[in-house]
Order: structure tokens, then sequence, then C-alpha cells
């Protein structure tokens, strides 16, 4: 049986499972379609032991003074009031400029041609490459 270690790393795991079943909930009570309302509140309540669980593992091990991210924590944790992360907003900001210099790159690439560091040696595939296209050319 394997030893839980109680730490940053887990308190993290635990977080992202209890998002996890906020969204399972969600789509529980939004999306699936049930027989009986008996059958939907039976779903309901299994997911939300579940959640339940995890939750009181997750504030226990934060009043532990198990450190973690604010960001970290799930959507049904945050306060109502509190701003997205801006961290969010910088990779928004960032990716388009990483895209174009990637998109100059790789036109960049396709356009010049690289010699092979093996040409005229045994290893030089490209020149039987062509010799194959030749042969195959005239039959």
């Amino acid at each position: 049986m394997a030893n839980i270690v109680e730490n940053k790393y887990y308190l993290k795991t635990v977080h992202d499972e209890i998002d996890l079943y906020d969204r399972k909930l969600a789509h529980l009570l939004n999306f699936e379609t049930f027989a009986t309302e008996a059958d939907r509140a039976a779903a309901t309540r299994k997911l939300t032991l579940k959640r339940d669980a995890l939750a009181l593992t997750a504030k226990r091990l934060a009043g532990e003074g198990i450190e973690f991210q604010q960001n970290d924590l799930p959507r049904s944790f945050r306060p109502k009031d509190a701003p997205v992360a801006a961290e969010v907003e910088e990779v928004k900001e960032a990716a388009p400029q990483n895209a174009d210099a990637s998109q100059a790159g790789g036109a960049n690439r396709s356009a010049r041609r690289q010699t092979s560091p093996y040409a005229g040696t045994s290893l030089d595939w490209q020149s039987s490459v062509q010799h194959y296209m030749q042969n195959k050319a005239k039959a």
C-alpha cells in the first residue's frame, strides 16, 4: 500500500481533483438525462460526497500550513470578486509574438536549402534518391 506524502504537490493534486469533480457535477446537472429525479439526485449525491471528502482534505492541508498558490485553487474555492490571474493575460499577449516569430522562421527555413554533412560520402542518401528518381523517369 502506498503512503501518501502530504506536501504542496499533493495539495495541488487534490485541488485539481476538486476542480474536476466541480466540472463533473456541472455537466451532470446541466446535460445528463436521467429516467427519474431520484436517479439524478443519487448521481449528484455520489459525486458530491467524493468532492466533499477531497474538500475536507484540502482544507485540512491548508490549515496545517502547506503552501499553495492562489491560482491553483479550484474555481469553487476562489472568491467571487477575485480577479482572473494576470499570468493568463500575459500569456495571451505573448503568444501572438511567438507565433509571428515561428511563422517567419518556418517560411525562411523552407526557402533555404541546407546541405547534408554527409554529401559525397557513402552516407549521402540524397544522391541515391536522385539516382533512383532519374532511373524511374527513364523507365
